[in-house]
């Protein structure tokens, strides 16, 4: 639980949009290399997505990249302000665009735990994810960078959460993975 509750009380100040924790709290980001939460998103070719922040080495992976690794097909529910939405999509698995390896950990115990996974879109929506969601040593929910939806290609990628009620950290229009460290 010490772990966890910092790490909630960052991804609300991130998802509030106020990029900084309540005062009493104490907990900060730690990503040097990251540009602040108000800043424009970077636009790399259409499909590209851009991986930064706390990683080993950050990179651009392009379409033709994307699509030649591992393909995986799912089929997801969830609700959106539109009703109840069924998609098919086929993408890779977010574990192999950023594998543990690529995050630049330490050698603390359980430190991928640490680490968080913000997803930004063209249009500078952002929704963030624990790695913890996304190793296969713990939670392993198959987060999917899609390419396709419903057998047609997307322009840009699109990060699916399956599992989620809500499509709110589904995110349309994928440029950039953003990892996070959260330290307290």
């Amino acid at each position: 639980m010490r772990v966890l509750l910092p790490v909630l009380v960052a991804m609300l100040a991130l998802l509030g949009g106020c990029g900084s924790a309540p005062a009493a709290t104490s907990v900060a980001l730690t990503s040097t290399s990251a540009p602040p939460a108000t800043s424009a998103p970077p636009v790399p070719p259409a499909g590209d997505v851009v991986v930064s922040g706390d990683v080993r080495e950050p990179r651009t992976w392009t379409r033709s990249d994307l699509a030649a690794l591992p393909q995986t097909t799912i089929e997801v529910r969830y609700e959106s302000g539109q009703g109840p939405q069924e998609r098919t999509l086929t993408g890779v698995g977010l574990t192999e665009v950023l594998p543990p390896d690529a995050l630049a950990t330490t050698d603390a115990k359980n430190d991928l735990l640490s680490f968080g996974v913000l997803a930004v879109g063209e249009d500078a929506y952002r929704a963030l994810v624990s790695y913890g969601e996304v190793s296969p040593d713990f939670g392993n929910r198959g987060l999917l960078v899609a390419l396709t939806e419903d057998g047609k290609a997307l322009e840009r990628p699109r990060l699916a959460v399956p599992g989620d009620v809500k499509g709110g950290r589904y995110v349309s229009d994928l440029v950039e993975l953003r990892v996070v460290r959260i330290a307290g």
